[in-house]
């Protein structure tokens, strides 16, 4: 309780590395002041015993409590432990004392893996937070003169620097793949979305966020299938240092009429205390059992196609026709999904090696060319991917290559570089994806919202910022935001050029 706390930490994470990481468990006090049930459940896990009854775990928690020690173990109780809060400080430092705290933490306890729950407990605001609610963007938003962000990511229920990002050796996982679902479904077992809950409104939630191009298919099924009363929404108005945050908060259970902000991280932890997982949009939440039932974007696309309560078809046909399951799925195997996965990890890779050429990175590239090759030359063909049938496939792609010309293609540099570096909508290299984007496009447009697409630009200096702090030293803040320099392109022409006339089918 004396001394340096830094070289207590230190200590301690030295010890945790001689002893074995699987032979000791770390326990924080801020956590435990958080959830204290979650905690127990950790340890007692760890320690091999038989799971904690609910009326175990609450008398536990009950005799853990300060105000119960205080009162058991008389008055030498006191001086151990002072109040027993979380977050104190704030009586004693002020904000410029505290700025000061958080540097000499990053030079030195950056990089100690012990330490990064902390950085997140010790915070008095969230960095990074977006200025204005997404509604409030217009195309002349430049989202690269906001503050970057902290890239976190959840480990056993605590906010972390995102592992992926910091270090620059790991291989970067799937993008599109569903990293936590509580309950397991298919498209032959659909959710019910006529149900509502106990306030009369809609039982099924989604959180979506406009800067990904996955919020534009989703909101275009529910319409086209006629479910916008059936599910409610919420809008991200873009990351922060805790992931993505909605400012005015969540209009859906438990969170309904509690005063904004609000972040994404909360969903999960709620849904699982102790989850190890990315803070990943879009998801499904049920607020009747306050778990996520998927966030995994093809997956709800699925879900939304075959829910009960999709009564609307377009041209008498469905977005997920029983006859083309097997083919919508092969498309977005083989093709679709991987190539979003080499596009986006291209993107990220180049940021994490300091906008430097890596080989990882040239493969994700020319990767990605042979495949929009590939559906060029397919569509050559076909007025649609499987035809002169519209299906959750083509949202999901025409959404990716609105987004690529907009933000990719500059953003993660792929312009002039191996291969096709030119954009797909007005380039030369890839005639019919253009005419298949301006046939889309009249489908899909109000749902897009090229307003905050610039938040993709705020990536490559958030980046930085995640991979400076958990290191000694680094860049200032503000050169940090000076480092965004990728040309943001001209929306209004995007706009304008999809908005030319769509071909005729063949």
């Amino acid at each position: 309780a004396y001394g340096d706390s830094f070289h207590w930490i230190k200590a301690s994470a030295e010890a945790v590395e001689a002893v074995g990481s699987d032979r000791v468990l770390v326990v924080y006090y801020e956590a435990l002041k958080a959830n204290v049930r979650a905690q127990l459940r950790r340890i007692n896990d760890f320690l091999g015993l038989p799971p904690l009854t609910d009326a175990k775990s609450r008398a536990i928690a009950d005799a853990c409590s300060a105000s119960k020690m205080r009162s058991e173990t008389g008055g030498r109780f006191k001086y151990a432990i002072r109040k027993g809060s979380v977050g104190d400080w704030v009586n004693y430092l002020n904000d410029e004392r505290w700025k000061e705290l958080d540097q000499v933490f990053d030079d030195s306890l950056g990089g100690i893996d012990l330490a990064e729950p902390l950085r997140f407990f010790q915070q008095k605001e969230i960095p990074g937070m977006p200025l204005i609610p997404w509604q409030d963007c217009d195309l002349e938003t430049d989202r690269r003169t906001w503050s970057p962000y902290l890239c976190v990511s959840l480990r056993e229920g605590m906010v972390v620097p995102d592992p992926d990002i910091v270090h620059t050796n790991n291989a970067i996982k799937r993008i599109l793949s569903s990293t936590f679902r509580l309950l397991s479904f298919s498209s032959k077992t659909p959710v019910d979305l006529d149900e509502n809950g106990s306030d009369g409104s809609p039982r099924y939630h989604l959180f979506l966020a406009p800067s990904d191009p996955w919020a534009s298919p989703i909101l275009a099924a529910m319409k086209l299938l006629g479910l916008e009363s059936k599910i409610s929404v919420d809008i991200s108005d873009g990351q922060s240092g805790a992931g993505w945050a909605f400012l005015n908060g969540a209009s859906c259970a438990p969170w309904k009429g509690r005063e904004g902000p609000f972040w994404l991280y909360e969903a999960y932890q709620l849904a699982d205390p102790l989850c190890t997982t990315k803070i990943l949009v879009p998801v499904l939440w049920d607020t009747v059992t306050e778990r996520i039932v998927s966030n995994d974007s093809w997956e709800i696309l699925k879900l939304l196609s075959t829910s009960s309560g999709s009564v609307t078809e377009i041209d008498d046909r469905s977005l997920f026709p029983e006859e083309l399951k097997p083919m919508i799925e092969a498309m977005f195997s083989d093709y679709i999904g991987p190539l979003i996965d080499d596009v986006i990890t291209a993107g990220l890779e180049y940021f994490r090696n300091d906008q430097n050429e890596t080989e990882r990175l040239q493969k994700g590239r020319i990767n990605a060319y042979t495949k929009l090759l590939h559906l060029d030359s397919l569509l050559g063909t076909t007025r649609y991917l499987l035809g002169d049938t519209v299906t959750i496939v083509d949202l999901y792609f025409s959404a990716f290559l609105f987004q690529f010309d907009a933000c990719y293609l500059d953003a993660f540099a792929f312009r002039g570089s191996d291969g096709f570096g030119e954009p797909i909508l007005s380039g030369s290299c890839y005639p019919n994806l253009t005419a298949y984007a301006r046939d889309m496009f009249q489908l899909l447009k109000p749902f897009v919202h090229f307003e905050s697409f610039g938040e993709v630009f705020r990536i490559g200096p958030s980046i930085a910022l995640t991979r400076q702090s958990c290191s000694s030293g680094g860049k200032s803040m503000d050169t940090l935001r000076e480092s965004a320099t990728a040309t943001v392109p001209n929306l209004r022409d995007i706009i304008v050029f999809l908005e030319q006339p769509a071909r005729e089918s063949n």
